[in-house]
């Protein structure tokens, strides 16, 4: 939910913010060049998103009053959807917490919650099969967001499955309630979902038994990785997933809290998508009264962002990339494979731990390698 350092991460964190602090010196003194490319390229948004709130979270709702101000916020979400169709947008990313708010209690945010099947056993497309499931009004809200924008999106939403008493790892109450991410293909079908492992005090939710190392495909850029926030700060799942030397782009939905000096939002997105020679599509909660500013995407080289303490509306980020061999686009010491050895040498956590210890519109601009 809202992103501060444990000690557990300070390690990774300062070692992501020098790979931003030497590459751009690296940038600076060698101008850091790479080899241009003709390549194809994408088009990619992230929304910083003004949630609509609920007055008192601790409150005990009904699943329609739940919905009634959950729509409030995914009629924002389509309206950006139309905006981001109209630039040619292939893929859209949205923030954590950005449909039901934050601040529940378990029980609370029960009615906030959809059921989630596994896409990994089921294929579903909730648009064209609204009555498949139970309480999955939301997912079908955003499958038919990406049909209609006839492009892939990512957002962040509550979701429960139920467990029985054979279950060692059952809940008292018989279910287990999680902080999902959802991928939607153009066609609107559930393409996977990833559930946050690192959670920052979210007591409305379970921490999974499993970590999820989440990747999906797009037919327009290959393979993307996914976590939410905090995990950033993490071995497991940010870390690992990006061993994978197919996962050239990460989309990431946070509700993270601006902390100086070594925790600002664009800081460590930008020192991320640097260390791991990744483009990085970056969806921040925007409420400046909380700290909570800072979206972006991001390239190895190049940013485009947006952080603002001031203006109390939402802002879409549209961004065109150039796909490229990360591997042959940045310089060595941005290259993940570098990387990935100085942390493996790092005491970072051991694997068999437990990592818990009015909207604006940015014009496209095409970010590329220079």
């Amino acid at each position: 939910m809202v992103c501060i350092m444990s000690g557990a991460s300070r390690q990774l964190t300062l070692f992501l913010y020098g790979c931003c602090v030497a590459a751009l010196g690296v940038q600076a003194e060698e101008h850091c060049p790479a080899e241009r490319h003709q390549a194809a390229q994408y088009v990619a948004a992230v929304y910083e998103h003004r949630s609509i709130l609920s007055p008192n979270p601790l409150a005990l709702t009904s699943r329609k009053q739940a919905l009634e101000l959950m729509n409030q916020n995914l009629d924002i979400y389509e309206q950006q959807v139309t905006i981001a169709a109209q630039k040619g947008v292939q893929i859209i990313v949205f923030p954590e917490d950005g449909i039901h708010g934050f601040n529940f209690t378990r029980t609370s945010i029960y009615p906030f919650l959809d059921f989630m099947p596994s896409p990994h056993l089921v294929r579903w497309n909730p648009c064209l099969e609204p009555h498949r499931f139970h309480d999955t009004e939301v997912l079908q809200r955003l499958s038919c967001m990406a049909v209609k924008g006839e492009m892939f999106l990512v957002a962040n939403l509550g979701t429960k499955q139920p467990c029985h008493s054979s279950d060692p790892g059952c809940p008292n109450d018989g279910r287990y309630q999680y902080n999902t991410n959802v991928v939607f293909s153009s066609n609107g079908t559930l393409v996977d979902s990833y559930r946050k492992q690192n959670l920052y005090f979210e007591a409305a939710f379970n921490t999974p038994p499993e970590v999820d190392h989440i990747t999906f495909d797009t037919p327009f850029a290959g393979k993307f990785g996914m976590f939410t926030c905090f995990d950033i700060l993490f071995l497991h799942p940010a870390v690992r997933l990006l061993r994978d030397s197919e996962v050239k782009h990460v989309v990431y939905p946070t509700a993270w809290m601006n902390q100086l000096p070594l925790l600002a939002a664009i800081q460590i997105q930008r020192g991320f998508a640097i260390a791991f020679g990744v483009n990085f599509l970056a969806a921040n909660i925007h409420h400046p009264s909380l700290g909570m500013t800072g979206s972006g995407i991001h390239t190895p080289l190049k940013s485009f962002w947006h952080h603002d303490m001031e203006s109390p509306e939402g802002h879409l980020i549209i961004a065109q990339i150039q796909l490229e061999d990360t591997a042959g686009s940045v310089p060595d010491h941005c290259n993940k494979a570098n990387i990935t050895n100085a942390l493996s040498a790092m005491p970072l956590p051991s694997d068999s731990l437990d990592s818990d210890e009015k909207p604006a519109v940015t014009l496209i601009s095409k970010i590329s390698f220079t």
